[in-house]
């Protein structure tokens, strides 16, 4: 299942091409919050290949001029 969620850019925790580094980033953001909330990578569906995405998922944004949507790749709970 795919999901597309839409969030402004300037709001990410961090990004990196490499999906194994940035998942642990998002474990150790994760640990840093107390695993209080939820994180999710996703990326560009446009551009699946390009840089990943780490963002807190309360960011979350209805779709505006101001947002991107973004295909979820994994969320960290």
């Amino acid at each position: 299942m795919e999901e597309t969620l839409f969030f402004n850019r300037g709001n990410a925790l961090a990004s990196n091409f490499d999906t194994k580094e940035l998942e642990r980033t998002a474990q150790i953001e994760h640990l840093k919050r107390n695993k209080n909330g939820r994180l999710v990578i996703v990326n560009d569906p446009d551009s699946p290949e390009k840089e990943h995405i780490l963002f807190d998922l309360s960011d979350q944004e209805e779709p505006s001029s101001s947002t991107t949507s973004f295909k979820v790749t994994k969320i960290i709970e």
